[in-house]
């Protein structure tokens, strides 16, 4: 017999056992937990299964429409697991248990292959699952795009209608959150970046698995919100993935966000945080970093900077002294010691007590008190 003949005989032979091929695909593959914990079901993976031997085998046996059978099938199989929401790695690592199962039942010593002809035929059938695996991430990639893209756009429809200025109501707040597919009285995690910043960060997301905690973001103005609920943790920290996403850029982080209800205030907060920061600045920043800026300036914004009360009241003493005063007042604010005062200035504590005593002499502020110090802070603190 030709080795055409010969392989031809194997391939039916194998076909024969498509049963065992299929069993022995869904023992190897079941252990992975993004098919036993998916919501596939075993009729569904082993109806696939054998679809897809079949196909494979059809192709290796004879040539022509099976080619074409079986790229269709591998069509339909890949938008459908985009679909069901298996990752395509877990999709491709499937893929390749059908070569290692196929390729043990054509090498199986009870069919008595000959070894020369198993290594002549190697890369056609490497080839043929080659081809139905490219064919699978082709049509997953094209439907999941389709599916991101619908559910893109109906998720900026209901973030437009949660930021929007008329403030949602309890039905409203609740109908968008069941949209956006999140508990409405979670902890969110609401953060600004640069517009610029924004495509980076959306490329970061979507590498990530599909089934990781929903990540939202919506464009307002010069700024990009990014929202997160957070199953655990309250906290202004990061996590570390949620860190990860703003590598590399300045990142502003509000108070966390108590229900889906709290992002509207969470949004303007982290904005307003953003707004703030120097040109040019890096890494994540909170309203514990920036609220002295912050409050500066927007008094200033009505004509009520504390510094103007400061500043005329000290316009009485010699420049020599009112910085020798400031000096004494900014450093007393920072460290709230006298002792440490005095040691950063490398003055006696009586010295920083008299510079100190002078400042309220002329402003009216004694630092001790928490009250007058909190202005004094917003006033010379920057």
């Amino acid at each position: 017999m030709t080795d055409d003949e010969l392989w031809h005989r194997l391939v039916d032979a194998v076909g024969g056992q498509l049963p065992e091929l299929v069993e022995k695909f869904l023992t190897r593959i079941l252990p992975d937990p993004a098919y036993a914990e998916s919501g596939l079901t075993l009729e569904d993976l082993r109806s696939s299964s054998l679809s897809s031997f079949s196909a494979m085998l059809a192709v290796l046996g004879e040539s022509g429409p099976d080619v074409d059978a079986l790229e269709t099938f591998a069509s339909e199989l890949g938008a459908r697991r985009a679909r069901q929401g298996v990752p395509l790695e877990s999709l491709v690592r499937a893929i390749r248990l059908d070569f290692s199962v196929l390729w043990d039942a054509l090498s199986a010593p009870g069919l008595g292959a000959d070894p020369a002809l198993l290594v002549k035929k190697a890369e056609v059938v490497w080839a043929t699952v080659d081809r139905f695996a490219a064919r699978v991430q082709e049509k997953y990639l094209a439907e999941l795009e389709e599916i991101e893209g619908a559910d893109a756009d109906l998720q900026q429809q209901y973030l437009t209608q949660l930021l929007a200025p008329a403030e949602p109501s309890a039905a409203d707040l609740s109908r968008i959150a069941g949209a956006l597919r999140v508990n409405s009285r979670s902890a969110f995690l609401v953060a600004a970046i640069d517009r610029n910043d924004s495509l980076t960060v959306r490329r970061r997301l979507r590498a990530r698995p599909p089934r990781d905690t929903p990540v939202f973001t919506y464009d307002q103005g010069h700024h990009t919100l990014v929202i997160r609920p957070r199953n655990v943790s309250a906290e202004e920290r990061l996590s570390f993935p949620e860190a990860s996403l703003f590598d590399g850029m300045a990142v502003a982080v509000a108070p966390h966000a108590s229900g889906i209800g709290g992002v509207r205030t969470a949004s303007s907060a982290a904005r307003e945080i953003m707004k703030d920061l120097p040109m040019g600045s890096k890494g994540v920043f909170t309203l514990r970093d920036r609220w002295l800026s912050i409050t500066a300036h927007r008094l200033a914004q009505v004509g009520c900077d504390p510094e103007l009360l400061v500043s005329s009241a000290l316009g009485r003493c010699t420049a020599a002294e009112r910085e020798r005063l400031l000096e004494a007042a900014r450093v007393f604010l920072e460290l709230g010691s006298l002792v440490a005062t005095a040691e950063r200035l490398a003055c006696h504590r009586n010295t920083i007590v008299n510079r100190l005593s002078a400042f309220e002499n002329y402003t009216g502020l004694d630092l001790q008190k928490p009250r007058d110090a909190a202005l004094a802070l917003i006033a010379v603190g920057r």
